[in-house]
């Protein structure tokens, strides 16, 4: 094991940091896939596979991130919605909360939309479907694992005194799914290799060594074209033959096979038609220049450029591991012990790996499944939920070290800015942009229809600035901020500066506003409040920081101070809403939202030291709504404790959640399936170790019993810097800041608030 060589308490600008080894980082299990979810996840941020390891019959489940039913509306703003709006408040005032939602619903949400076919949902790409020729269903010494350390996933086994291995690896520099064959024996490689989709206007052809297929979505409408799409694979046989067979390829006797996979769909990120190259052009050009390097060349470009990002972090936790079991049979255990403490940081990797794969530049962002779905009709659409389950993909983003995976929320919320500003303008008569509780590839901002009105969530965008803002904290990118995120910022708080609306009392609130999936419909729900303070906040701060529309800055700190101030109920919690009769069943309210929690996390407006009373009303609250969750409840439940400073319920809640919401492939169920768990898991054990929201560093804020001896390298804080930490017996034993260039910063480390020089980077 290699050690961490010493720093000391105190900075030293020699001091070098190693991190220790932290085991096999890998998922692996003694038999193949029988099920989806036991299938190994593969992604370059566009391209998804689904690896399930049979040993006869070979199963590559394959998606292309921009892969969409439905099409661009030229319209999805319902005209005359407005005067509904006015109506709708109105209503509110005079206290007539169940009148006001049907008004909002029959006149004021879109007639298109989510749950209509326009809206569209994210589509399975196509199948890789390989039959080995003269290998059995079951084989000896089988293995299939998952080496999150490469991005590499690995089938082995022997049979008839032949030993056999696969590898797959999902390439962003080469744009390619890569597989590799190979056996200890000459001639031992035979197969057939076909593609097929669920999309029943396709087509396959195999010709020389090339086997494509070519399809196209079905809308239903005569009116509107579907998308696009082709999938294309190269096969190279060292060794042996290989010739096309009607729709497959087949291999003869080789000793090694090379398999090339590109994919491609005529969809391009840009308002309002979203249309772009052909697919077929796009896969020529791709195909042939990786077809150009060597097996070993692929790997290793496809290796360096993982590394770069994922080798940037390292988490030991000493205590039991149990990596010799089989990841599904550890998940298992740990149901029933929850004392696997490698399995612990496994997840927190994982979660890491997940975002690298489901979102690099030039894709779209990762979805309510990151990136990978077996179906046409998934749940919710596999779309863009903004009432919460987006803004977690991204929560690991700053604090994991990955800020660059963000690029692909930021590209696509620059696009929706567009209509965004249409829905701002028709249905609110207000400056700025607006997005509401569902967005999808297409542009759709409007508020609606089909799941009623919790659709109308026009704090969507708010929230999501959220997240831009962060990015620019963890980075400290000026340039980002000047060119890309200051438009969407100070666009976002216009439509806020025109909407806001007086309540009894003077104050300022969102109305009608909505908690989600809670309800009801009224004038004063405080997640809202929270949502447009940090807003507004973070228009100040970067308005200052960039000598701009200094005015502009002016009129949000005059309407920030005029905002519905946080309240606490009569049970000791922290009110959801200012009606105080909705605040009555508090005691047995057990709703997985838990959205007034905004300002404990991702917010920062409550702090357990610089607001006490808000903190210890806000664990109230967590308490009466009790741990069980759903997967991503559980996620964000855990940032929530530990923002509160309690490690071991913090430990609770990740332990909970690996317990009762994790599938044998380490995906998180909500049920089903949904990735925000597992980012919303990573983002906290971050925070468990590592603060930055108060504009100091506290080392192991939310350290648990559970966790008496580690170590992490590479985490980020906000203000551009990177901290490693080893700690014993709860206190951090040697520690080390560092920065692009040297300079001082605060820190909290073992109950001492002390000011240090940065190292540099």
């Amino acid at each position: 094991m290699k050690k961490i060589i010493a720093v000391g308490l105190m900075l030293a600008a020699t001091a070098v940091w190693a991190a220790e080894d932290s085991g096999p980082l890998k998922l692996w299990y003694n038999k193949p896939a029988a099920k989806w979810l036991e299938a190994l996840p593969l992604g370059n941020g566009r391209l998804g596979a689904m690896v399930f390891g049979g040993v006869q019959r070979e199963r590559i489940q394959c998606n292309e991130i921009s892969l969409w039913s439905g099409w661009a509306e030229k319209e999805n703003d319902r005209a005359g919605s407005y005067e509904a709006l006015v109506k709708v408040r109105q209503l509110l005032r005079e206290g007539k909360r169940d009148e006001a939602g049907k008004v909002a619903v029959k006149e004021f949400l879109s007639e298109k939309g989510y749950g209509k076919p326009d809206f569209g949902a994210y589509q399975s790409f196509c199948d890789v479907l390989l039959d080995f020729e003269g290998l059995p269903e079951q084989a000896e010494n089988y293995r299939r694992d998952l080496d999150l350390a490469t991005a590499t996933a690995h089938v082995s086994f022997r049979t008839d005194g032949v030993d056999f291995r696969r590898e797959y690896f999902c390439s962003h520099p080469d744009q390619a799914t890569v597989m590799r064959f190979t056996s200890s024996g000459k001639g031992k490689i035979s197969f057939r290799l076909g593609l097929s989709s669920l999309h029943k206007n396709h087509t396959a052809m195999a010709s020389g060594s090339e086997v494509v297929l070519a399809g196209q979505v079905d809308t239903k409408s005569p009116a509107h074209e579907g998308m696009k799409f082709e999938a294309r694979v190269q096969v190279r046989a060292e060794g042996g033959t290989v010739a096309a067979d009607g729709q497959q390829l087949v291999v003869k006797g080789a000793d090694a096979v090379t398999v090339l996979f590109v994919g491609a769909t005529n969809y391009k990120l840009e308002y309002p038609d979203y249309r772009g190259t052909e697919p077929a052009q796009l896969n020529a050009k791709t195909l042939q220049a990786a077809a150009k390097k060597s097996w070993t060349e692929l790997c290793a470009a496809h290796s360096a450029d993982f590394q770069r990002l994922f080798g940037r972090v390292a988490l030991t936790l000493a205590g039991a591991t149990h990596s010799e079991l089989p990841t599904d049979e550890r998940v298992k255990q740990y149901k029933k012990a929850q004392a696997d403490r490698g399995l612990e940081a496994l997840l927190f990797q994982f979660g890491r790996y997940l975002l690298i794969a489901s979102s690099r530049s030039g894709g779209l962002p990762a979805n309510l499944q990151g990136l990978w779905n077996d179906s046409n009709t998934p749940a919710w659409n596999c779309d863009y939920h903004l009432n919460i389950n987006l803004q977690m993909n991204y929560w690991p983003a700053g604090p994991a070290n990955l800020d660059e995976c963000a690029e692909p929320l930021i590209g696509w919320l620059a696009d929706l800015r567009s209509p965004g500003e249409k829905t701002a303008k028709t249905h609110y008569n207000s400056r700025g942009w607006v997005v509401h509780h569902v967005a999808n590839v297409w542009g759709f901002t409007a508020p609606g229809s089909a799941r009623g009105i919790h659709m109308l969530e026009a704090e969507s965008a708010a929230f999501i600035c959220q997240n831009v803002w962060d990015h620019f904290a963890f980075t400290q990118d000026k340039e980002f901020l000047r060119k890309t995120a200051w438009a969407m910022l100070k666009g976002s708080a216009e439509f806020w500066v025109d909407n806001l609306q007086e309540v009894p009392g003077g104050f300022l609130a969102v109305s009608p506003g909505f908690s989600p999936e809670h309800g009801p419909l009224t004038q004063g729900t405080y997640w809202q409040v929270m949502i447009v303070h940090d807003l507004f906040t973070h228009c100040i701060e970067a308005g200052e920081l960039l000598q701009t529309d200094r005015e502009f800055c002016d009129k949000l700190k005059q309407m920030r101070a005029r905002l519905l101030p946080l309240k606490i109920g009569e049970a000791g919690q922290l009110c959801e809403w200012a009606d105080a009769d909705l605040e009555q069943k508090v005691r047995g309210d057990h709703h997985r939202h838990v959205s007034h929690m905004y300002a404990v996390y991702p917010g920062a407006q409550i702090l357990p030291r610089a607001t006490p009373e808000l903190a210890a009303a806000a664990r109230q609250t967590l308490d009466y709504r009790g741990d069980e969750a759903t997967g991503w409840s559980a996620g964000w439940k855990i940032n929530l404790w530990a923002r509160l400073l309690d490690g071991d319920r913090t430990h609770k809640l990740a332990s909970s959640l690996i317990a009762h919401y994790i599938a044998p492939n380490l995906f998180d169920l909500h049920p089903p399936f949904q990735i925000d768990g597992n980012f919303g898991y990573t983002a906290g054990i971050c925070e468990m170790l590592v603060q930055s929201h108060t504009g100091e560093i506290e080392l192991l804020p939310a350290l648990p019993k559970a966790w008496p001896e580690g170590s992490v390298t590479g985490l980020r804080a906000r203000g551009g810097f990177t901290v490693d930490i080893a700690w014993k017996d709860g206190k951090a034993t040697r520690w080390r800041i560092a920065a692009a260039e040297p300079r001082a910063v605060h820190i909290r480390v073992n109950g001492e608030l002390k000011t240090v020089l940065a190292e540099k980077l």
